[in-house]
């Protein structure tokens, strides 16, 4: 990647303070003479990178007259660079050029744990503390040798790709033995075949969890709540009578883990139980209790069923039981994979089982979870403070310069993309649709803050801070909206960086309905929203509106923006709903969307004519911009009739 860097010049630096997308994150950093006074800005060390002539990122540094020690004082990324390891790249590139014994140090404000993590894991140490303008700052610093031991340790380790290479490989070759054990079932060799397939199973189930575990954040699971809402409803639908006793003696019910799996597991366990009820043909009785015990929960479900024989549940050398993966019901129904799930979820080391003929006992154990490790919220947890604390201010009472009011549309959209997935946040316990339509109504219509704060601390949450963060960045959005409106005069002139901004987004999908004719439109995450939701507030009928979505970086021209509509009546509708596309497409090239970028087209929701627009085909931004009338048929298509047909009844 060392092509892509080169050194920062003072004339370079000139342009960076006029690119507003080097100038987003306008944080409050410490000087960078606190630590030496007699430091200079090194421009021989400090660095930017290009590629397509762009600039995509810079670091400053500042460094003595002996060349002994270099502060990096600042690594910024432009949002269309993040995520291709530019930052890291800067890092090893200043390893690379400083003298064999310097020192490389710089400052990180204490609520930014993940970046913090970041730069450990380059080969920095965590040193003192300071206090600058009411902040804490660490300082970190590093050596030529560790930083660059840890970069050639990072290129010896497996990259993610072939990880995931190998892991897509492992898994189809034991799917492929999977079907090939199905179809070779018989009567005949049912014991081995079944035998065989249990364990294939627990491997393939062990090795996607084991993946799924190194990649994935684990999320906070409410026991006490999963119970009440998953379990208690569970046994009061089933036929199986039963008396139900539930003890749940704990304060924090809070442990680490994956709500869908947590909840399966506790399922399968009751569902065993109430099996086990049935068979035995009496008045059944299940007591299901949380208790604390030092830094552990304990979760018990005692049944009164038939129990499971003494020889089942001997242990093999991995620690579980010989029932795991085998059914243990008379009737034979079931094939065991319940148990299989159990012990994957919950590990054999957690779980402890006692059984007689009076019934069976289970009990697991749980670690408190504690907000430290919860690294989902530890990032959303920095990024809400960053916007609370460490952004400088905009001097509202003057002017702003064009530039400026870029840079202000593009962190107001920052917040935006940190409201969608707050809003994310909530959906175990909420309609997540229903909390953004309601954001977007305070958003676009004046007032309305008091309804908005019953209604946003009325939603159940994991955490009440939860609801703190999403009234206050709500009201935040808002105000900076408004500001906006009242004092930019004509935002359609920024209609281009409104929408452009959204590429900030590279972890969602983005959703949009435009007016071909002004360009103004309303977006959202596609999991919050629908096309439709935006209409009303953009004062036209939504046949004369487009629905489009995109995901991450808009200037990647092979990633396509997708146009469509909503419906299709006639040939001649055909054409005018073409010709809307076109108006689109000649518009977002207005907006700064480039002339090669690559052009989908959604498939109609409401295909009332035998041809439509082919969402197969694709074409450029130029393309379509420059089709005649004629040209634009082209992209149609005949709807074949059981597609029509089909289409028809579900409308």
């Amino acid at each position: 990647m060392s092509e892509k860097i080169f050194k920062l010049t003072p004339t370079i630096e000139t342009r960076i303070r006029r690119n507003p997308l080097l100038n987003l994150d306008t944080f409050i950093i410490p000087s960078p003479y606190v630590r030496d006074s007699e430091i200079e800005k090194d421009y021989d060390h400090s660095y930017i990178w290009i590629e397509e002539r762009e600039i995509l990122g810079y670091m400053q540094v500042y460094s003595d007259a002996e060349q002994k020690t270099f502060h990096i004082y600042k690594i910024v990324v432009s949002p269309f660079g993040r995520s291709r390891g530019i930052g890291k790249a800067f890092i090893h590139h200043l390893a690379d050029m400083v003298p064999v014994d310097a020192e490389i140090y710089l400052y990180l404000w204490e609520k930014q744990p993940d970046t913090l993590e970041f730069f450990k894991e380059q080969g920095f140490t965590l040193g003192e503390s300071i206090v600058y303008r009411n902040l804490v700052y660490y300082l970190i610093t590093g050596t030529k040798e560790k930083l660059l031991n840890k970069r050639d340790k990072e290129k010896k380790d497996l990259p993610e790709s072939a990880e995931i290479g190998k892991t897509r490989h492992d898994a189809r070759k034991i799917v492929r033995l999977l079907s090939h054990m199905v179809d070779s079932l018989s009567a005949e060799n049912c014991d081995k075949i079944v035998e065989d397939i249990n364990r294939e199973t627990t491997t393939l189930i062990n090795m996607l969890n084991y993946f799924r575990d190194s990649r994935k954040i684990m999320h906070e699971v409410n026991l006490r709540d999963l119970i009440l809402d998953r379990i208690v409803p569970f046994v009061q639908a089933s036929h199986i009578k039963c008396c139900l006793q539930i003890k749940l003696n704990t304060k924090n019910a809070t442990v680490l883990g994956y709500h869908e799996n947590i909840g399966r597991a506790l399922i399968n366990i009751v569902s065993n139980s109430l099996d086990a009820i049935e068979e035995k043909g009496i008045k059944g009785f299940l007591k299901i209790s949380l208790a604390e015990r030092n830094d552990e929960i304990i979760l018990s479900i005692r049944d009164n069923g038939i129990g499971i024989s003494e020889d089942l549940l001997k242990k093999d050398d991995s620690g579980r039981p010989e029932f795991v993966g085998k059914t243990t019901k008379h009737r034979k129904a079931g094939e065991g994979l319940g148990t299989i799930q159990i012990y994957s979820t919950f590990g054999s080391e957690n779980i402890s089982i006692q059984s007689s003929s009076k019934g069976t006992g289970w009990k697991i154990r749980f670690h408190h979870s504690t907000v430290r490790i919860d690294q989902r919220y530890m990032k959303m947890h920095r990024r809400f403070s960053e916007f609370q604390d460490l952004w400088e201010e905009f001097n509202l009472e003057k002017k702003l310069t064009r530039n400026e009011i870029i840079t202000y549309i593009w962190q107001l959209r920052k917040m935006e993309i940190f409201m969608f997935d707050l809003i994310l946040m909530f959906s175990n316990y909420n309609n997540i649709r229903s909390i953004y339509r309601t954001i977007l109504g305070f958003f676009e219509n004046p007032g309305g803050g008091k309804k908005l704060r019953e209604f946003i601390y009325s939603l159940k949450s994991e955490r009440v801070i939860l609801n703190d963060w999403l009234f206050n960045i709500s009201k935040d959005i808002k105000k900076r909206k408004t500001y906006l409106l009242d004092t930019v005069g004509d935002i359609d002139l920024y209609t281009g960086a409104r929408l452009k901004s959204y590429g900030q987004a590279f972890e969602n999908v983005i959703i949009f309905t435009m007016d071909p004719e002004t360009g103004n439109f309303r977006a959202s995450d596609r999991k919050l929203a629908e096309h439709l939701d935006f209409a009303q507030y953009l004062g036209k009928p939504r046949n004369e509106l487009l629905r489009g979505e995109f995901s991450g970086d808009i200037n990647n021209d092979e990633k396509p923006i997708a146009l469509g509509v909503w419906s299709i009546d006639s040939e001649e509708d055909l054409l005018e709903k073409l010709k809307l596309i076109r108006q689109a497409a000649v518009k977002m090239i207005e907006m700064g969307i480039h002339r090669k970028k690559r052009l989908a087209f959604y498939q109609t929701t409401y295909p009332n004519y035998r041809r439509d627009i082919d969402s197969d085909k694709s074409t450029t931004f130029h393309e379509m911009a420059n089709c005649s009338d004629e040209e634009l048929l082209r992209f149609a298509r005949e709807v074949d009739d059981e597609e029509f047909d089909f289409l028809m009844q579900v409308d």
